[in-house]
Parts: C-alpha cells; structure tokens; sequence
C-alpha cells in the first residue's frame, strides 16, 4: 500500500510537471529575463523526477543523504527560476511555484510530517521575498497570486496530509496484521502442546491409574518391593513428562535429573557424569533413551551411576545400578538400541542413538564398539565393563 501511495504521488507529480508547468513555460519564454535559466530549472526538475521514479522502479530503500539532495537540487531550481520571474507576471507565468511543492510532498514522503510542511513554509517564504525584491505588484496582481497561492498550497497540503493518513493507516494495519498472526501461532503451538500432553497423560494412563487403582482398593500391597518398585518408575515417568516443557538448555540432562531426583528420594544415591556438548535430540527419542534408565534407577538399592556421552555421532546414556538380577524394560527400538549386561554384582544398562547425519564410518565405529554382534556372554561383559570404566566417573 506504501508503494502504491508513491507510485501515484510520482505520477501526480509528472501529470503537473508536464501537463501544466511545461505548458506555462513555453507560453512565457518571452516575458522571462533569461529563458535559458528557466529551461535549465526545468532540467534539473525532471532529472529529479526520473531519478526518483527509477529509485521506485527498482525498489529501493532512498537513504537520508539521497533525499537532501533530491529536495537541495529541487529548492535551487525553484530560487533560479523565481529570480528571473517579473513581479507582474508571477500569478500566470511561475510556472515553478506550480510544481515544486508537489516534489517536496514526494521526496518527503517517508520522513517526519513536520519536515513537509517546513518545506512548503520555506518555499513559499523564499518565492514572496523574491517576488518583493523584485518589484511591488500592482493590487489586481497581488490579489491574482493570492488567490494562486491558496489553491496551489491547498492542494499539496491536502495530497500530503492524505498521503500520510493513508502511510499511518498502513503501518498500523501492518503492525495489526503481524500480532494476528503472532497470536494464531501462538494458539496454534499452544493447541499442538495441549494434544501432545493429553497423548502423554493417556499413555501414562494405562500405567499410572491401574497402580493408582489398585493402592487405593488394596489389591496392591505398598509393602512389596515389586509395587514400590512400580511406583517409583512411575513417579520417574512423571517428572520427566513435566521436565520436558520446561526451558533447558540441555533437554535431556535436564529430565534425566529430575528422573534422577525420584530414585534420590528413595534412598538412592546417584552419581551423574556428562561428557560432550549438548546435541539437538528430539522428544520421542529422549523418552527412548531415558526410559531403560529410569528403569534401572528404580530398580537400584543404594548407588547408581549415571553417565551421558555426545560424541563421534552419537549419543549415549547408561547406569550403572546395584543390583545385577533386576530386569529393566528396554526401549522400543524405533531410534535407540539398548543393552544390558550383569556382571560383578552390578548391572549396567545403556541406551545408544545415533545422530541424522553423522557419517556411515562413524557409526559402524561405534556399532563395533557396542559389542552388539559378540555371542558370547563373556566378551559380552567384558566389552560392557571397558566401555562402562571408560565413560562412567572412577
């Protein structure tokens, strides 16, 4: 709408440039002192009016030192054409005071509206004290040029106040368009973030309200260790689901420690160690990789030692926990590969995501240190127990 409003204000500008200022100069070659200097203000007139349309044409941002000259070039021409102008003849032969102030309109379109009028106040200060130098008209021309004055003026003050309005009202429909859409993001994320926890507490409903259930009409004794076993990975589960949409700027250490935190209420001492820079890893494949750890967690004693290592592609999580018979849930498998070996008293579990794009080489590296191709228990554990001393605080 900006453009556009430009675009017809250049197009006025050439409509009275040409149609009515070039007329009245032709017309009054004769009653001029020096019409070389008149064609020459004509000149620099159009040389501005081309330049400002293909600054529009092209699109172009017109910086400060741009318009200055612009609006210097078009004053000098209105003082060279004004000096050479009888006094008797102003009312019908200025053919400048017809035009210049529609190009200040123009050239001041996108500044301050205070700067337009200033303009239109100097120009028409600077035209009556040449018109008096060089003679006091008679009072039929002075009534003439009154009366061509007020129209003149009145129609660029009316173009330039419109102009504005219309800039105002597109700046403002602007602004209001862009809070629309922000608030249509906004209820848009927040609608995608509402399904996605009602998804998550349905699934955390198949587990959680059976144990809720079977607490309240006693059909489950909290005295087991098999029940408090389940409602600590229940409660792990939990305070990872509200971990996950709190700002973190480690996503995954930050719900690992408030999975950790469960299993600390319960006694358990947890040892947590991270190594590498924080990898971009998406939620789904967070819950993969926590989930056989969380499951370990609750299945520990009294120790457990936690590692996270980011490197060379890939992305790795394990515990070390207490006790060697528990049988922790492994993940689903659609990102992760998960491993558990029980070994001297200990069992350790680690869950391994390889990162989009990390290199074929890396990963096959990485496979083969897994140990997961070994069918023998023995290499097995003794891979596990290398791999856990080499990323698990000593």
């Amino acid at each position: 709408m900006r453009d556009g409003l430009y675009l017809a204000s250049l197009l006025t500008v050439g409509a009275v440039h040409c149609g009515l200022a070039l007329p009245v100069l032709l017309g009054n070659l004769d009653t001029y002192h020096r019409p070389a200097l008149h064609l020459a203000s004509f000149a620099l007139l159009s040389a501005v009016l081309v330049a400002e349309t293909t600054q529009q044409l092209r699109r172009r941002r017109r910086s400060r030192p741009w318009v200055w000259t612009m609006v210097t070039a078009t004053f000098a021409a209105s003082l060279t054409a004004t000096s050479q102008m009888p006094a008797e003849s102003f009312g019908g032969a200025h053919w400048s005071f017809l035009e210049v102030g529609w190009f200040g309109v123009v050239l001041l379109l996108d500044r301050p509206r205070v700067l337009t009028w200033l303009f239109l106040a100097c120009h028409l200060a600077a035209t009556a004290a040449q018109l008096l130098l060089a003679g006091v008209p008679s009072r039929s021309a002075a009534a003439g040029t009154a009366v061509s004055v007020l129209a003149i003026c009145t129609f660029q003050t009316a173009a330039a106040l419109t102009v504005r309005l219309l800039s105002d009202r597109a700046t403002r429909a602007g602004a209001t368009l862009r809070e629309q859409e922000r608030l249509r993001t906004a209820a848009a994320v927040a609608a995608h973030i509402h399904a996605d926890q009602r998804a998550r507490y349905r699934d955390l409903d198949t587990t959680v309200l059976p144990l809720i259930t079977g607490l309240a009409d006693g059909s489950l004794d909290p005295r087991e260790e098999s029940v408090r076993r389940r409602c600590a990975l229940e409660a792990a589960r939990l305070r990872r689901l509200f971990a996950e949409h709190d700002y973190a700027a480690d996503p995954l250490v930050h719900e690992l420690r408030a999975c950790i935190d469960v299993a600390e209420r319960n006694g358990v001492s947890v040892h947590l160690a991270v190594r590498g820079d924080p990898v971009e890893v998406p939620r789904p494949v967070r819950q993969e990789l926590t989930e056989p750890v969380i499951a370990a967690l609750a299945a520990a004693r009294r120790t457990a030692r936690t590692t996270v290592v980011r490197g060379a592609g890939q992305v790795r999580v394990g515990v070390v926990i207490d006790r060697p018979e528990a049988q922790p849930a492994r993940a689903a498998g659609q990102w992760v590969r998960t491993r558990a070996v029980s070994d001297g008293g200990r069992l350790w579990v680690e869950s391994v995501y390889t990162v989009s794009g990390a290199g074929a080489g890396a990963g096959a590296g990485a496979g083969a240190d897994d140990g997961t191709g070994t069918d023998d228990g023995t290499s097995a554990a003794t891979t596990a127990q290398s791999s856990s001393s080499e990323i698990s605080p000593s």
